[in-house]
């Protein structure tokens, strides 16, 4: 034990201080930014400072103390949003250890940012610390506390051995729900019992000893723990269906009563059960009498139930009972052959047969699930997989397998298992295209499958999944489930995060954007009209960073979206203040190239910013379009500044028009260079050479090559004429000397 001394030294006050700036400077800037930087730089070397003393740092929360390495500071101090994640994950102390990396420290600040998204779902900081493989920093693995009157340091172990046994009676009085969750073989997790308890527990020796403790018990103690167990499912089973209820009573009586006996007890058990009100009375010969609890009774009785399905009348109440309790039985052969039969019911012409067998296995699928009974859901989830693939399966089997597909969807969704998740979207995405011929209502099933799982739970999980990182081979999986499902509401979703600093999650969402089509151009266009994403730096034109990402985004999606709404939006821009925006809506506007995208190419001439007209003019060369040239030749006639640069750019165009353009240059007809000082005019002259040139080494017809040659060469002949051409240096005539090499 380490005494802790109450003080206030500054190198622990100063980590907490610098935490929670770094915090919110990671919130208002990007990563990258030299503010960002600097934040996470004086938190770190001031761990650096401190780690000379010691080889951990540990900042635990006790009571309304914070304690910093055994010193106490006052408790305002702790920053925030570490508040919240001490209160919410139950933390009781983060630990710094002297191998920590200023990147390391830089992904731990950065999961204290608060997504933008109001709904963005709550993340571990424990998963999150191992997904990203921070080493260096633990949650719980020391921890300050309060003894009585002093303060002493304790290090999280797991209870085991001897401290377990002394423990066990504690643990079964304070937590009679734990010993419920045993005895029906529900499954343990060791995250829980570090919220209970504050450390590990060996959960097979626990276990053992609650199995024991109970078999030990007198019979009144057994019936007094019975009493408090079904408080507990009273509780508890609020919201759940009376059979799954009356199962677990019969489960948890099973599991007190054996070794005993039961025909003493069942008279108390009864009141015990009366005064609970878990059941209703009619329930009670189910779970009294020997035969329930006996599998291959159960399992003749439930077979032949299902014989009778949608045929004679059946008790459908008791009927799910022993369903229930073939699906609790030990052998798993037992457990699978009512699935097989239920399956095959599907096939029935009978509707009502279907109807209650479709019923009886959303049943079975809930308390496989609930239950973590793995082999028996993939067993199921396979056998329906194979028939939804039959592309000869009627629509009214179709549609009752897809209601159970989406529960099982839901659930692979929830485990992360993509690869099985889009195994089965595949085969309705591929249902639902146009091209694939099948009957209409079948492709309307899959229509309507597609947008009920395309709802905020899973794209939600789909897009955290994509922004916390993941392999290459899962993102690709995350990237294509995304493309599959309804693309109006995964562009809506994905526009949360195709802003990220996490470059890999980024250039995703961008990806899978630019593939959605008319779907993305409509939610990018709706984004780039409202005035909210255009917030200004103060005094300046120029666009706030966070917003100039934004738009930035949209603008490279839409230029990979060749689609008339995806024009009509970037053409907007032309007259933004930021130069940026508009450069990059030319930049996507090239990329369009389309007709109707050199139309909006064209409005940009017509800017004040240099650069902005040149990247217009470029782009206008490289679409090509024959419908540029006389725009851009106008351009030439009205724009001086332009003039060397649009007719580079019209010799990209080429053709005879051009050059008969460039002659009448050369030849002094053209208006574009008329008034213009002769030094000015000759710096044309020679770049209409140069043009001329490279398309005269293109030209493929001899005669077309022979033609424009003997041209040049009338211009020399003309520039060497008089008293002039002997004595002054001609730039133009040779440059046209030159050219006429290169043509030869």
């Amino acid at each position: 034990m380490e005494a802790i001394k109450t003080g206030t030294q500054h190198l622990e006050i100063n980590i907490l201080k610098e935490i929670g700036a770094a915090v919110k400077r990671l919130g208002m800037y990007p990563p990258d930014h030299p503010a960002s930087i600097k934040a996470t730089e004086k938190p770190f070397l001031t761990l650096q400072e401190m780690f000379k003393d010691t080889d951990h740092v540990t900042i635990s929360q006790v009571d309304d103390k914070i304690i910093v390495n055994g010193k106490s500071v006052t408790g305002d101090l702790l920053p925030e949003r570490l508040k919240e994640e001490f209160q919410e994950q139950n933390i009781n102390s983060l630990n710094f250890f002297n191998a920590l990396t200023k990147e390391e420290l830089s992904k731990f600040l950065n999961f204290f940012v608060k997504p933008l998204g109001k709904n963005a779902p709550k993340r571990s900081l424990t998963e999150f610390l191992d997904k990203n493989r921070i080493r260096s920093i633990q949650v719980n693995e020391l921890r300050y506390e309060l003894v009585s009157d002093g303060e002493m340091v304790v290090k999280s172990e797991v209870l085991e051995g001897a401290d377990l046994k002394v423990q066990i009676s504690n643990i079964i009085k304070q937590n009679p729900d734990l010993v419920r969750d045993i005895l029906l073989d529900k499954p343990l997790e060791q995250e829980s019992f570090r919220e209970k308890f504050g450390t590990e527990v060996d959960l097979d020796q626990l276990d053992q000893q609650i199995h024991q403790q109970v078999k030990n018990l007198t019979d009144d103690q057994v019936l007094s723990l019975l009493a408090s167990e079904l408080e507990i499912t009273v509780e508890k089973s609020k919201d759940e269906d009376k059979i799954s209820v009356a199962n677990e009573v019969a489960n948890l009586l099973n599991k007190l009563l054996q070794d005993r006996e039961k025909k003493r007890l069942l008279p108390e058990v009864k009141r015990i059960l009366s005064r609970s009100g878990v059941l209703e009375e009619k329930y009670f010969d189910f779970i009294f009498d020997e035969k329930w609890l006996k599998s291959q009774t159960v399992l003749d009785e439930l077979v032949k139930l299902i014989d009778k399905l949608g045929k004679e009348e059946v008790d459908f109440e008791r009927f799910m009972f022993l369903v229930h309790r073939v699906i609790d039985s030990e052998q798993e052969k037992t457990r699978l052959y009512p699935t097989d039969k239920l399956l095959s019911s599907l096939d029935s012409e009978n509707n009502e047969t279907r109807r209650l067998s479709a019923l009886a296995l959303k049943e079975i699928l809930s308390r496989l699930i609930s239950g973590k009974m793995e082999y028996e859901f993939v067993y199921l989830k396979d056998r329906l997989y194979d028939k939804i693939k039959d592309q000869q399966l009627p629509a009214h089997i179709f549609k009752d397998s897809t209601e159970l597909i989406k529960i099982v969807i839901s659930e692979l969704m929830q485990r992360t298992e993509f690869a099985e998740a889009k195994k089965i979207i595949s085969e309705y995405n591929a249902r639902f295209k146009e091209e694939v011929s099948c009957p209409e209502e079948i492709k309307e099933i899959a229509k309507d499958f597609l947008q009920e799982v395309s709802d905020e739970s899973n794209l939600s999980l789909l897009t955290s999944q994509l922004k916390e990182g993941q392999s290459p081979q899962n993102t690709k999986l995350i990237e294509e489930i995304l493309e599959s499902l309804d693309k109006d509401k995964v562009a809506q979703e994905l526009l949360q995060i195709f802003t990220v600093d996490d470059r890999v999650s980024r250039i995703s969402s961008l990806r899978i954007l630019s593939k959605l089509g008319q779907s993305s151009a409509d939610a990018l266009s709706s984004l780039l009209s409202h005035i909210n994403t255009f917030s200004r730096q103060e005094k300046t034109q120029l666009l706030m960073d966070e917003h100039w990402y934004k738009v930035r985004n949209a603008i490279y999606v839409l230029g990979n979206i060749s689609d008339p709404s995806s024009v009509g939006a970037l053409v907007k821009l032309n007259s933004d203040p930021d130069p940026r925006v508009r450069l990059e809506a030319i930049k996507s506007l090239e990329k369009i190239g389309k007709e109707e995208s050199v139309d909006a190419l064209l409005t940009f001439l017509k800017d004040k910013d240099d650069q902005v007209r040149k990247n217009a003019i470029t782009s206008l060369a490289t679409v090509g379009e024959r419908q540029c040239l006389k725009p851009l030749i106008d351009h030439f006639h009205h724009n001086r500044k332009d003039k060397l640069f649009t007719l580079t750019a019209v010799g990209k165009i080429g053709g005879a028009e051009v050059i008969r353009f460039l002659l009448k240059l050369l030849s002094d007809e053209d208006p574009g260079i008329k008034h213009l000082p002769n030094r000015e005019t000759e710096e044309i002259k020679i770049t209409a050479l140069n043009v001329l040139g490279k398309i005269g080494s293109n030209l493929s017809s001899p005669a077309e090559v022979d033609s424009l040659a003997k041209e040049i060469e009338k211009l020399v002949k003309q520039r060497k004429k008089g008293v002039k051409g002997l004595f002054v240096k001609d730039a133009v005539a040779e440059k046209a000397e030159r050219v006429l090499k290169i043509m030869k």
